[in-house]
Order: structure tokens, then sequence, then C-alpha cells
């Protein structure tokens, strides 16, 4: 087998993914003539990008087997205090975001620490924390709406270097460093190996723990960074905005061919996810079809995802019984993972 038929095989999720954009954006030119013309195309990067945003922390997150339910309030909450405390002034902006951010990792901290160390599960954790960053919206508010975006959120949401939407490089910009951090660092050697198997990962001197508590601070982080921007785009706040990223974020993560159950997968899979969910919106309305079908899509992509997942679980579980569970696993992990005494470290 050549190393081009190797990689084709290795990543055949990620070109299904992007397979899938082309042929229903091919699709939706058919049905209605003008559907890849410039300007919309720029509207639906624009959509895949607030989803690709969010997806970026929940890739993370699955990759160890885990999922962050928390992502659509902490997204909100970053939402509604950048227009509560700027009230239109950009200049702040310069102490708000960093306090936002800050605050979303706390958050992520605080979910993974349930996670890692409580072992909480994390559908329990992450949800709980939802519901406890909605209460205390609800309660800053008073059930209201935020104030106007400040200039500098809509900046980044809906203007352009040239004929590039800044959204646009935001976008790539994460995916660069994403991808970067997981195939080429041994903090990403260490997230694959924590999902694939997090017992034989330990064994072999992964600090599975610290990598848990991490992967939920950089959801939190990029959660609160999408509230940033999809303010800006948005023009206001309001609460609920975060509803539709939630089962958006796992279905494009899915899509991408990241595995449900962890170990396998990368952002760059995400972002054809995100892209196929930005295109299928906006076919939804030419066919004549309520945006409540984009959530059976979902629906059905996740649940797939899970089927497929636990059956190659299944299968790997019992090959690795089969033939002694300690030694390939551990031979698993060196060969997929990169680990070695260089790079294990905790």
């Amino acid at each position: 087998m050549t190393a081009v038929t190797r990689s084709l095989s290795r990543n055949r999720a990620i070109l299904f993914g992007y397979l899938l954009v082309a042929v229903l954006a091919i699709a939706g030119e058919i049905v209605s003539s003008g559907f890849l013309r410039i300007n919309h195309i720029d509207e639906l990067i624009i959509t895949g990008g607030f989803i690709a945003l969010v997806g970026v922390g929940q890739t993370f997150v699955i990759l160890t087997g885990g999922v962050d339910l928390s992502i659509p309030w902490v997204l909100n909450a970053a939402a509604v205090f950048l227009t509560l405390w700027a009230n239109g002034d950009s200049a702040k902006m310069v102490w708000i975001v960093p306090v936002l951010l800050g605050g979303a990792a706390v958050i992520g901290a605080v979910n993974g620490i349930g996670v890692a160390f409580l072992r909480i599960p994390p559908i329990i954790m992450t949800l709980g924390m939802s519901s406890v960053v909605e209460g205390g919206l609800l309660l800053v508010t008073n059930g209201g709406s935020g104030q106007n975006a400040p200039g500098g959120a809509v900046y980044l949401a809906t203007h352009r270097w040239g004929p590039v939407p800044v959204l646009a490089v935001l976008w790539l910009a994460v995916l660069i460093v994403s991808t970067v951090v997981l195939a080429a660092t041994p903090f990403g050697r260490r997230l694959y190996a924590t999902g694939l198997n997090r017992r034989v990962a330990a064994f072999a001197g992964v600090n599975t723990q610290l990598v848990t508590v991490t992967v939920y601070v950089i959801s939190s982080i990029a959660a609160a960074l999408a509230g940033i921007v999809l303010a800006g785009y948005v023009g206001q706040s309001y609460l609920g905005m975060g509803d539709p990223y939630l089962f958006a974020s796992v279905a494009a993560v899915a899509i991408g061919g990241t595995s449900i159950l962890g170990g396998s997968g990368n952002f760059v899979g995400t972002t054809a996810g995100a892209l196929a969910l930005a295109v299928l919106a906006a076919l939804l309305p030419i066919l004549g079809l309520q945006p409540a079908a984009l959530e059976i899509v979902y629906g059905c992509v996740i649940l797939g995802a899970v089927a497929l997942s636990s059956a190659r679980k299944g299968q790997l579980d019992r090959t690795d019984l089969s033939a002694g569970w300690s030694i390939p696993l551990l031979s698993r992990l060196t060969c997929r993972c990169g680990l070695g005494n260089d790079t294990i470290g905790t």
C-alpha cells in the first residue's frame, strides 16, 4: 500500500465531509440559480464560521471521549456581558474581552475538574454548569435582552479585508493553530492517547486529568470568542442566542469524522462539517422545509456517529481481549499518538 493510499484511507471521513459540502453546494445551485454567487458564498462562510468557532472546542473535548453541553450559555454569557459592559464603547473591549475569556476559562476549568477529579459524567457536569450560567444570566438581565454590540465586535463579524471577511481570517487562524496543536505537539499526542484509552494512557505516563481540564478550558474560551463575534454580527445580544450551536457543534464534529467516543479526528474535519451544515441550512428554505428539519438532521447525524463509533470500539475491544489488552493498546498508543519517553511527560 502506497503512502498516498494509506493517507486517503486514514482521512476518508474528512474527504467525505468535504465531498458532502461540494454535493450540497452543487445541489443548491441546481435547485436555485445563483446559490453559489460570491455574496451568498460569503454568507455561507460566515454561518459556517460561527459553527466552526464553537466546534473547535467541542472537537478537543470529544477527542477525549467527553462532550461539552455548557457551550450555548457560555457563548450567550460572553455576548450579554460584552454588550452590557461596553455600552457601545469599543475602547472598553481592551479589558472586557480578556475578562470574558478569563471567565470562560474558569467555567471550563470547573467543568474539567468535575469530570477529571470528581469523576462526574461529562453530560451531567456540563449540563449542570450550563444551568448555573443560564440562571446567572437571568438574574443579571432580569430576563431581558442585552444592549447594542460595540463597533469592535461588529468589525470582527462583518468587516472585510479586501474581498475576504475578517471572520474567515479568524476561522483560518483557528484552523491552523488547532491543527498544529493536535498534529505536532506533545499535548496533541497526549490528548489522542487519553481519548483512545484513558487507563492505558495513564499507564504510559500521560497526565490524563490535566489533559481533560485543559480541553474543557479550550472549549469554554472558544465558545466565549464565538459569543463576542456573534454579538457583533447580530448587532446586539439576547438570551438564547447560543441555543442553535449546541447540537450544531456536535453534528459538525461528527460529520467531520471525529469519533464521538474519542481517540480519532481533527479540526480539519470539523471545518468540513461546519460548512456542510451551513450549506444545508441555506438549502432548507429553498426546498420549502422548516428549520425544524435541521434539528432532525442533527439528531440523525449524532445517533449515526455514536452507533458507528460504538461498533468500531467494540471491534477494537474484541481484538484487544483476544490478544491480551495491555501490549496491543500500548503499541497502538505509541504508533497512533507518537508517545515515547521523550514526549509523554505529565
